[in-house]
């Protein structure tokens, strides 16, 4: 299974990735869910089960 997550970073953008490697970073949640869903739904159509997640990055205090 492929796995896309959208996570807010510390400074407020929005970092995609794809399998543990990011590949963009956006300054809105609409601009990162959108490019991630249509990239995940293009997968999905080449035969790939996908799953998004959105999450926030996490601090260093383990919180």
């Amino acid at each position: 299974m492929e796995r896309f997550v959208v996570t807010c970073t510390r400074q407020g953008l929005w970092s995609v990735s794809h399998d543990g490697e990011t590949f963009a970073t956006y300054p809105t949640k609409e601009e990162a869910l959108s490019i991630t869903f249509t990239r995940a739904e293009e997968r999905r159509q080449a035969g790939f089960e996908v799953v998004v997640v959105v999450t926030q990055a996490r601090n260093e205090q383990g919180g």
